[in-house]
């Protein structure tokens, strides 16, 4: 076995690595918790009249994804904050008619314990989607929804699918029903769309091997995984700068910077509205000489999927891409951190980050 292989090889058990084995994790989450979550749905519906989703990095990516789905839905109120947002702002209106959805994978994230406790004394109800049974969120909520699972990004979107499809009211519930049967599809799905990703990953990662910073686009549902992909997957994993930008908002401003620059681009293309725009604002940056990478949902398996879960298709795509790129540059233990998880940022000893 070459050297690369180990690497490889090893990056298959890594935590962080959920791509390669997601469709099991999500296809057992599905078949043990999906009626669990729903008749949580069931039981909020009667008194809750808004559902604030708090997260932090890749977590919080997964709520503002949740939150397109959500959306669509239920006839409640759904914003998303970052997790510290929601004590600095405040909101005069959380309070008991409130659902306060916290994600963090180890349930010790600082920020989002804090604002957990701090919805709490608000009188909030509270839901923790914790990754880690035991810990401090599944404790401390008023109800949690455990997974002990890579599937990081994932399971919180299917889980408030399948919440928001127990809450919607009676117009809303056959489009609920569509996300349900397309989220029942999708393990299936990416076990043959992921067949061949691996082989192509590492060309597309050799390719990209000299790039010192990535700026990563995509728009409607795709955004939050791009900014996902951007701050939470190339700086934290890869290493290197990154840039997000919604790929409808290019135009305003930084399309200026390709008169000067030709620079390293990922670009996420869904199936949704806003395809047109995103392959617009694509061909603009590849006419200007902008090296780009591509994963269009439309051609990875994606064409028949609902529009609105493609970020759980392409999620684990641009996870092969992220393996090699780390790889080539030399970190092949993908579960270890130099800063994040050694108590270097927190304030009172918070285990994360």
């Amino acid at each position: 076995m070459t050297e690369l292989a180990a690497a490889v090889a090893r990056a298959r058990g890594s935590l962080y690595f959920s791509g390669a084995r997601i469709a099991d994790d999500l296809g057992r989450f599905l078949a043990e918790q999906g009626d669990a979550c729903l008749a949580l749905g069931h039981g909020y519906a009667p008194a809750i009249e808004q559902i604030t989703l708090i997260g932090s990095g890749g977590s919080w990516a997964s709520l503002l994804t949740a939150k397109y789905l959500l959306d669509g839905i239920v006839g409640v109120p759904v914003e998303a904050l970052p997790s510290f947002e929601l004590i600095w702002r405040d909101p005069v209106r959380l309070g008991p008619g409130t659902l306060v959805v916290v994600a963090t994978y180890s349930g010790e994230t600082e920020d989002t314990v804090k604002a957990l406790r701090f919805a709490q004394e608000r009188g909030a109800r509270t839901l923790a989607l914790v990754g880690r049974p035991g810990s401090t969120a599944a404790r401390e909520a008023e109800a949690a929804v455990t997974y002990d699972s890579g599937a990081i990004f994932e399971v919180p979107v299917a889980a408030l699918a399948l919440l928001g499809e127990g809450m919607a009211d009676e117009g809303r519930r056959g489009v609920a029903a569509d996300l349900r049967r397309g989220l029942g599809a999708l393990p299936g799905l990416l076990r043959s769309a992921l067949a061949a990703e691996e082989r192509r990953a590492e060309a597309r990662a050799r390719e990209f091997q000299d790039v010192d910073h990535l700026y990563v686009l995509g728009a409607g549902p795709l955004a939050p995984l791009a900014y996902k992909m951007a701050l939470t997957v190339v700086m934290e994993n890869i290493r290197i700068g990154a840039t997000y930008c919604d790929a409808s908002e290019f135009r305003h401003g930084p399309a200026e910077a390709l008169a000067r620059i030709a620079p390293a681009m990922l670009f996420l293309v869904g199936t949704d509205a806003a395809r047109e725009t995103t392959r617009q604002t694509l061909a603009f940056c590849q006419e200007r000489g902008a090296r780009t990478l591509v994963y269009d949902a439309a051609e990875l398996g994606g064409a028949g999927l609902h529009p609105l879960l493609t970020p759980l298709l392409l999620n684990s795509f641009t996870q092969w891409f992220t393996v090699y790129a780390a790889i080539a540059r030399g970190i092949t233990d993908l579960d270890e951190r130099v800063f994040m998880g050694h108590r270097v940022l927190t304030t009172d000893g918070s285990a994360w980050p």
